[in-house]
């Protein structure tokens, strides 16, 4: 029986003596066998509000007092701009956000509460839409046709998919509501901005009942129109009666919905809406005329007034006669004041001379790498970064030999630094001799330049272009060739 149980723990010895198990001492070559020790677990403080909870909801200026299973705790609050904490645990909620509370003592792993903490309802909700809106231009909207009224915000998560918007430099906004006592309420903007609005004040000037007022948080962020964030404009002294809240713009606006007041004591406010007005009727609101000509502008009533968005394409007098200047568009505002202001749309037609002709740029061929053709304005299409010293050779079909202007459609191409100066740009030659021009291009509109007077052929001519500068600075649509007298 000895033997039986000598030889098995022998070979057992044996085996370890060996090294065959994974563990032990491998990889010690002292043949010392490693030990490890562990650090016993710390206990943790449990941090609690009444009822056990974890997680509690608060009021702003609501208070609840925490407690821990351990004495002589510290108490931290992560955030004491949304809620407070004494050393005996008492807590009290200051803004609306959210905080941890923090339970900390040496030895211990530290416990928390986590305090969320709102806004309690609102006294009142007032509609920016009820405001009694007014534009510095006279046009009570946006954009370059007045298509869009200043109220018609109509996508986004304003409460009722409506709210103001295209407010700019000079426009202003009145909002009138009702109390039937006096109290003191935190006022708050609902804003929502495309681009981030480092300082409020520096887009609008605010007053409340005549009293100037500034926003707590004076940045807004940029992102979507439709996030709309809360704006608090402190507390404000309500009185009885009747109060007025007035925007006043220096720049292009946020878009604002609600208005909403918070205050313990209880009030009943009734909103004002501003008094509807009517809209001036114009009886054509789209028209054409030539150059040279006139229009009359037919339906406004008696004392309004007439302003052009662009006197160089047309003008109009205090009766409504439009001149017409030159070619292009331009609106007309009928203005008067107490009423929803009216816009007409008018195009100018450019005066057909006899014996005029076009040609398009993009009928010329070009020496060497292809020419890029895009779409331009009006159905045309135009030449675009070819590349310097590559010649745009046009062939020019005259009706008849004689001395003509030519004209060139054209604009600098976008993202381009160019002075304009188109002579330094490209060599022009007609029929092989240089054609000089002393103009200056000014912007990135497409616009008639007059480039010189020039003698054409019966027939075939051919008008070439030599790039001097690379990267094209300039944009080519087509060339008008107007008879001289």
């Amino acid at each position: 029986m000895k033997k039986k149980v000598f030889l098995p723990m022998l070979a057992a010895t044996l085996l370890f003596g060996m090294g065959l198990v994974a563990c032990g001492n491998q990889g010690n070559s002292n043949g010392k066998q490693q030990t490890t020790s562990s650090v016993p677990a710390r206990p943790k403080i449990n941090a609690t509000a009444p009822g056990d909870k974890k997680s509690v909801e608060l009021e702003i200026d609501g208070e609840v007092q925490l407690t821990a299973d351990q004495a002589d705790v510290a108490w931290k609050s992560s955030d004491e701009k949304v809620a407070t904490v004494d050393q005996t645990g008492k807590v009290k909620a200051i803004a609306s956000g959210s905080a941890t509370i923090t339970a900390s003592k040496e030895g211990y792993t530290s416990g928390s509460v986590s305090i969320t903490v709102r806004k309690p309802a609102a006294l009142g909700t007032l509609k920016m839409e009820d405001a009694d809106h007014y534009a510095a231009d006279g046009w009570w909207g946006t954009g370059d046709d007045g298509s869009t009224p200043l109220y018609a915000r109509t996508s986004g998560n304003a409460s009722d998919a409506q709210c103001i918007a295209h407010m700019d430099n000079g426009d202003k906004e009145t909002l009138t509501f009702a109390s039937d006592k006096a109290i003191k309420a935190e006022l708050v903007v609902m804003m929502a901005s495309r681009t981030a609005v480092d300082d409020l004040t520096a887009v609008m000037d605010v007053k409340f009942n005549e009293a100037a007022i500034t926003p707590t948080n004076k940045a807004l962020e940029g992102g979507s129109s439709s996030e709309f964030a809360e704006v608090s404009f402190g507390q404000v002294d309500i009185k009885a009666g009747d109060n007025v809240l007035l925007f006043e713009f220096k720049a292009s606006a946020p878009y604002m919905d609600d208005v909403m007041l918070y205050s313990k004591e209880a009030a009943t406010i009734t909103a004002k809406p501003a008094a509807a007005k009517d809209a001036i009727v114009i009886t054509n609101t789209e028209l054409a005329v030539t150059e040279g000509e006139t229009l009359q502008l037919t339906g406004a009533p008696a004392g309004a007034r007439y302003v052009s968005s662009d006197e160089t394409k047309a003008t109009v007098d205090e009766n409504g006669l439009v001149s017409a200047v030159a070619k292009g568009s331009v609106a007309i505002t009928v203005i008067k004041e107490g009423m929803l202001s009216a816009r007409v749309s008018i195009t100018v037609n450019e005066k057909v001379v006899e014996g005029s002709f076009l040609t398009e740029f993009e009928a010329g061929e070009q020496e060497g790498a292809a020419i890029t053709f895009k779409d331009a304005t009006g159905g045309y299409r135009v030449t675009n970064a070819f590349p310097q010293g590559e010649t745009l050779t046009v062939p020019i079909n005259a009706p008849k030999a004689g001395k003509f202007t030519m004209i060139f459609v054209a604009r600098i191409a976008y993202s381009v630094t160019f002075d304009g100066n188109l002579a330094s740009a490209f060599e022009i030659k007609l029929n092989g001799n240089a054609v000089s021009t002393s103009v200056t291009l000014n912007g990135n509109s497409w616009t008639e330049y007059t480039i010189a007077d020039v003698d054409l052929n019966n027939g075939a001519n051919t008008l070439t272009l030599k790039a001097l500068a690379d990267n094209n600075p300039v944009n080519f649509d087509t060339i008008k060739f107007v008879p001289k007298a």
